[in-house]
């Protein structure tokens, strides 16, 4: 499926990888959580920015597969 917003495609993340969200930076994209353990396990990688200009040059499943790879990362 054609990502077309952010809120759909967060709204996709949250049901498939939990507690994650997909943030927009200037240029690129970037995985945060609510959940404070989680979160402070991102902010310690190196990085969990997705290098994508537009959100519709990915599919929604591409986003998904993205961010869960973020997500295990973390979870390691």
């Amino acid at each position: 499926m054609k990502a077309r917003t952010l809120k759909q495609v967060n709204e996709a993340i949250q049901r498939e990888v939990g507690n994650v969200t997909l943030c927009r930076g200037a240029g690129y994209f970037y995985v945060t959580s609510d959940d404070r353990s989680l979160d402070l396990k991102l902010q310690a990688m190196y990085s969990t920015s997705i290098y994508v200009c537009h959100l519709s040059q990915q599919s929604v499943e591409a986003w998904i597969a993205d961010v869960r790879d973020i997500a295990e990362q973390a979870m390691r």
